[in-house]
């Protein structure tokens, strides 16, 4: 399985990673002050909730600073401005789902094992999610700032850049093992997956039912054959 990760197909250094980010910000940040009376990562917790509930422009700085229980200041010193900071809890979010699909796929038997998994999973927490209906953080954030924000746009390229290319890595582990069909290339296939996966997303946040959300896993699975 590993020498599918470590090949050419995917390779997290030839992409913007979102820990490049994240030190620019922090050392632009000032460097005088008092000690934090506070968790910076409870704090960014806090707001990638009420961003993920909210959006970007629905959530105010006084949301915010009333939530993580901080003075403005301290805001200002941590986080720069409220854009910064939303561009942080994306990261955040983004880096935590993407560790969680690799441990996944590490761990599958085959390559169609996995993106089976993966499709189920996403109904299934759906199902039993008392915030389904919030939707995925960053298909909300595609709607809400893509074409109108280059820095938005550019880390959400990134992460689709990312998943796509661990579907690839699945796809061609599945087609070495002659369980997804070859008729088409690993990057045609992961494409028409990246698709499957938005429109499910969109349908969850939609109240779509739970048996048409399986209808479609079970269509998506079924091109792969």
């Amino acid at each position: 399985m590993m020498t599918y990760l470590n090949n050419g197909f995917f390779n997290y250094s030839r992409m913007e990673t979102s820990k490049k980010l994240i030190n620019k910000q922090q050392n632009n940040m000032p460097k005088k002050g008092r000690p934090l009376g506070y968790d910076p990562e409870e704090m960014l917790e806090t707001s990638m909730l009420l961003f993920w509930a909210n959006g970007f422009d629905a959530t105010s700085l006084d949301d915010i600073l009333s939530a993580a229980k901080i003075s403005k200041s301290s805001f200002y010193h941590m986080f720069g401005s409220k854009q910064q900071l939303f561009e942080r809890c994306l990261c955040r979010y983004c880096d935590s789902q993407l560790a969680q699909i690799e441990e996944k796929l590490q761990q599958s038997t085959t390559g169609r094992d996995f993106i089976e998994s993966y499709l189920n999973d996403l109904v299934a927490a759906a199902s039993h999610d008392e915030d389904r209906y919030k939707g995925c953080f960053v298909v909300n954030t595609i709607y809400e700032f893509v074409g109108c924000d280059v820095s938005i746009s550019k880390l959400i390229s990134n992460m689709i850049e990312r998943l796509n290319q661990l579907l690839q890595v699945a796809i061609q582990k599945g087609q070495a093992e002659g369980v997804i069909t070859t008729d088409k290339t690993s990057s045609a296939l992961a494409c028409f997956l990246m698709s499957s996966i938005a429109g499910i997303r969109t349908m969850i946040y939609a109240k779509v039912e739970t048996d048409q959300l399986e209808d479609v896993v079970d269509v998506t699975l079924a091109a792969l054959d």
